[in-house]
């Protein structure tokens, strides 16, 4: 199923599969969003979830998300997918 995925801070909005990763298929569609590890471990690729559901690919490591992260909706874009039509913010 196809969710769509609107970058706020950018004004875009692209379609993606769930279980394809957010940051992939954004850079394919020419959206650049910064990433390093690519396994939800350097937090390069965090963001704010501001509304909508996702769920993540594979689990990040536990040390990478705070308490303060989870509760301010942060997730790692790398490892991500829409499980629902999603609005994210891309932290600078």
């Amino acid at each position: 199923m196809k969710y769509k995925v609107t970058f706020k801070n950018m004004s875009k909005t692209i379609e993606i599969e769930n279980g394809e990763s957010i940051v992939s298929k954004a850079n394919d569609s020419g959206i650049d969003i910064p990433f390093s590890c690519m396994q939800g471990m350097c937090t390069t690729c965090i963001a704010t979830l501001l509304s909508g559901e996702i769920e993540y690919i594979e689990e990040p490591d536990p040390d990478t998300l705070t308490e303060g992260d989870i509760k301010e909706n942060k997730i790692l874009l790398c490892i991500a997918t829409p499980k629902s039509d999603i609005e994210i913010l891309e932290n600078d």
